[in-house]
């Protein structure tokens, strides 16, 4: 990170001014000379006594900060002049000034900002209402910004809506504006609007006076939608809005059969799995083109479509559903009915306060290996698989094992592997599940027999064993990730 030099002006002794700032960078730019009277005090500068508007001047160009050492005088300047959160003494400018941001006017001018922007959730990246020290509920926006900090005082939680102690936890999530107020050189500005990318479209940057990225920004304005600067005391705060696509919106509805649908709604689409072994075709795309691995349909069921979908589409906004079950916001409606289609309309709302949207969570009289082995009937079978996957498992991502663990023997499921969310949070899923899914898939196949026959030949029902836990796997994902859920009821057709 960019070492923030602030430029200061120093009233008092400047051996002991040296003595009490240690090791902070700072660049001094000139000594002022106190003078203390019956009449009162006056400040001098080459010989030439300051007044308010003097100061002010000063401090909005040649200095940043004007630093009494002595605390008396510091005491007599209050009362003679007019006082301004660029004039400290030394002991709070080596505590309290960090990266020259925390001074009160900074931060109420970025209140007005988010509030006069209309922001409803913001991140705080660089934790700057806490290094501003503010605690608790004094502000008009506190209750919809988050922080990210690894370690700040628990007070804190009642100036933030969230505290998030590490980058993975915030990293799915979306918010309406980003706050970056730590010093960085022009490098370190572009790495920062990479790694946080998917965060948002707003950022709300600090950029401190005749910096490099100050002047980085003046030059780059036409690589964003618009740069608006709002300039103040010792820098400005930048809106930023980054050029984004409109939101493209499509969720696949996965079939092995004529869905018997004349229609779906704008920003669905029909996909046939297994399309690579199909008897029968009905005019749907399939799940055998470009990258895929329709030929696994018979053991990995509508995970094959899921494959498809990451390795050969680009929408924004991506989904899963079924052509027997469809989500849908009405909790009463118990009847399938096409008109109640969860729209995209909808989904792009969910999706400015949720990162995914999913099935209502089920809960069973049993633990899930049982629900496997009920659906397949072979128990033996059913641990071997368990066996084969969870080995995998651990190869790959081991920290996962404990949640896998939880799943299995537990009778809660976000059933059906349901899924509509934003693109780098699909992404992430389908890595994630495949990085080792294939490879057991893989190795059932190869090494499994029943009665001398593979599983395949044993025919669906045993072959499936694998999709069984695939459709699992989804949950297993969630409950390691930070992700804000929203659950939805099914609409379920009876008549296909």
């Amino acid at each position: 990170m960019a070492t923030y030099v602030p430029r200061v002006l120093v009233c008092g002794s400047m051996e002991e001014f040296i003595k009490k700032i240690g090791n902070k960078p700072v660049e001094v730019v000139g000594q002022i000379l106190f003078d203390k009277t019956d009449d009162g005090a006056k400040l001098f500068l080459g010989g030439r006594a300051l007044t308010d508007e003097n100061i002010r001047l000063l401090l909005d160009g040649a200095a940043d900060y004007l630093i009494f050492v002595d605390a008396l005088d510091f005491y007599y300047f209050l009362k003679k002049f007019s006082p301004s959160s660029q004039v400290v003494p030394v002991e709070t400018f080596v505590r309290k000034i960090h990266g020259g941001f925390s001074s009160k006017e900074t931060f109420l001018f970025l209140e007005g900002l988010l509030i006069a922007k209309k922001i409803g959730r913001a991140l705080d990246f660089d934790a700057f209402l806490a290094a501003s020290g503010f605690r608790m509920h004094t502000i008009g926006f506190n209750s919809a910004v988050d922080c990210l900090a690894e370690k700040v005082h628990p007070i804190m939680e009642n100036v933030y809506g969230k505290i998030f102690r590490a980058f993975d936890e915030c990293k799915f999530h979306h918010f309406d504006a980003l706050i970056l107020s730590k010093e960085r050189s022009p490098e370190e500005f572009v790495d920062a609007l990479i790694k946080t990318d998917a965060l948002s479209e707003n950022i709300f940057a600090f950029v401190r006076k005749n910096s490099a990225l100050e002047k980085f920004l003046a030059a780059q304005e036409n690589f964003f939608a618009s740069v608006e600067r709002f300039s103040f005391s010792n820098g400005s705060w930048f809106h930023i809005k980054k050029i984004v696509p409109p939101a493209d919106v499509c969720v696949y509805v996965v079939t092995h059969k004529d869905a018997k649908l004349s229609a779906l709604p704008a920003g669905y689409k029909f996909i046939h799995a297994g399309h690579a072994r199909a008897k029968n075709f009905f005019g749907y795309a399939g799940d055998d083109s470009g990258s895929n691995i329709s030929r696994l349909n018979p053991f990995l069921d509508e995970a094959t479509a899921l494959y498809w979908i990451w390795k050969n589409t680009s929408h924004s906004i991506v989904g899963l559903v079924h052509y027997r079950r469809f989500l849908t916001t009405d909790d009463n409606q118990k009847i399938f009915d096409a008109e109640k289609i969860l729209s995209a309309e909808e989904i792009l709302k969910l999706l400015d306060e949720y990162d995914i949207i999913t099935h209502h969570e089920n809960m069973f009289n049993r633990p899930q290996r049982d629900m496997i082995i009920l659906s397949t009937g072979q128990p033996d079978l059913v641990k071997v698989t368990e066996k084969i996957v969870r080995s995998h498992l651990a190869r790959v991502h081991p920290d996962y094992l404990d949640a896998f663990d939880d799943l299995i023997n537990g009778v809660t499921l976000f059933p059906a592997a349901i899924q509509i969310t934003r693109r780098n949070i699909f992404n992430a899923y389908c890595e994630w599940l495949f990085s080792f899914l294939l490879d057991a898939t893989e190795e059932i196949r190869d090494k499994i027999e029943l009665r001398g026959k593979s599983l395949e030949e044993m025919g669906h029902d045993y072959s499936r064993v694998v999709g069984h836990f695939a459709e699992r796997l989804m949950t297993v994902w969630l409950m390691k990730n930070h992700l804000r859920i929203k659950t939805l009821p099914t609409m379920f057709r009876e008549d296909v």
